[in-house]
């Protein structure tokens, strides 16, 4: 079940992490790369664009650097505070017109179409659990029509295969334990350990593709794809590709042109629709 409080607190003490973990191997950078992509292809100057879920703001700047007019939005105060900062240090600060804290599954505070574009990049759309169809509508309800929404999910199909591509033999050996077969079959994960930190990670729903279509109905789908297709990273051997630029540069390539195909789509980390919301 989705607990607010309980997802607030852990990001208030989660903290820096939320922005190192996209810095620290080939899968986070990756990650990195293909979200901004998206970004830069489907945001223009003079666009209003929320960011929900704002995070460290990472793709806050992304938005703020293409001449768009933000407001970041996140529940917790403390990503907020790092968010503030990121964007200073930036110098795009100009070029955002708030930070809020709120809930998605709650954009009350915000008017019908009153966006351009709404950005909902990482975990906010699985943190929300069975509250999700409310969330995607609220995200829905705030673009203009003909504006376009941009979000991403966790990857049930590739966190699974995951456990045995990069053997996490703790799950492996206990999967009733790590609810394996509950992901598989439902998508659904409870809170779980999380290394260096007292708090469990928070509960969340990971998503199929054809399911995170489902959930825009009113919205035409631009385009669907994975983020780390080609790998998920954490190994030494792969991070071994951040020491050669060479090597860097074609992982990037790679990834760019494979994170659209079919056969691959729900083989990364996490999933990334674009829709543009009708009536416009």
């Amino acid at each position: 079940m989705y607990d607010a409080g309980y997802t607030k607190g852990f990001y208030d003490a989660y903290g820096e992490r939320e922005w190192e973990r996209l810095e620290g191997s080939v899968a986070g950078r990756l990650k990195a790369v293909v979200h901004a992509d998206f970004v830069k292809r489907y945001v223009g100057r003079g666009d209003r664009v929320l960011d929900a879920g704002c995070g460290p703001g990472r793709f806050t700047v992304t938005a703020a650097e293409l001449g768009a007019r933000v407001t970041a939005l996140d529940l917790s105060e403390g990503q907020l505070e790092l968010a503030r900062a990121t964007v200073a240090d930036a110098g795009v600060s100009g070029a955002v017109e708030g930070f809020v804290t709120g809930d998605i599954a709650d954009l009350s505070m915000f008017g019908d179409g009153q966006f351009d574009a709404v950005i909902c990049y990482g975990g906010a759309l699985s943190y929300v659990c069975e509250q999700r169809q409310v969330a995607a509508a609220e995200l829905v309800r705030v673009v203009r029509p003909g504006g376009v929404l941009l979000v991403s999910v966790m990857s049930r199909l590739g966190t699974m295969a995951t456990l045995v591509r990069q053997p996490q033999m703790y799950i492996l050996e206990e999967p009733e334990k790590w609810h394996v077969w509950r992901v598989a079959e439902h998508g659904d994960l409870p809170g779980f350990p999380t290394p260096e930190m007292e708090l469990e990670h928070p509960p969340m729903h990971m998503y199929r593709s054809d399911e995170l279509r489902e959930l825009f109905p009113s919205c035409e789908v631009l385009e669907l794809a994975g983020s780390n297709v080609t790998t998920s990273g954490e190994s030494a051997a792969a991070n071994e590709i951040l020491e050669s630029p060479e090597a860097w540069a074609t992982a990037v390539e790679l990834e760019r042109a494979l994170c659209g195909e079919p056969g691959l789509v729900d083989g990364g980390t996490h999933l990334i629709l674009v829709g543009r919301k009708g009536g416009g």
